[in-house]
């Protein structure tokens, strides 16, 4: 029986782009969660698994993207925001963002954004 391998995709050729603003990007993520809340109740026995359920409001996906150069990405209003390689499209508060230099290395920067609803 032939075997089949799996292509993994890679990330050569990523951009980034935030308030029609292009980051020379070294590596972007994405985190999905879903928020929870405790509803345990207080006849619970000691040592026994919480229960929890979803969250009636969904927050937004976190996007971090690590970057080359000194651009700081535009904070406090919501802009547009993409990276194709990851399907991410749609709007985003930058959260904060950090530059870095250091002894023998490229400025580079690390910004956090959250997706709008």
């Amino acid at each position: 029986m032939p075997t089949t391998t799996t292509t993994i995709a890679d990330s050569q050729g990523t951009t980034f782009t935030f308030n029609s603003v292009d980051f020379v990007a070294k590596n972007v993520k994405v985190k999905k969660a879903r928020a929870t809340i405790d509803v345990t109740p207080l006849s619970a026995a000691a040592g026994s698994t919480r229960v929890l359920q979803a969250a009636p409001l969904v927050d937004g996906d976190v996007i971090t993207c690590e970057y080359f150069g000194t651009t700081a990405p535009a904070r406090g209003t919501s802009a547009a925001i993409s990276c194709s390689t990851l399907s991410i499209s749609g709007n985003a508060f930058c959260e904060d963002f950090e530059l870095t230099a250091q002894v023998g290395e490229l400025i580079s920067g690390t910004a956090s954004f959250k997706m709008t609803g």
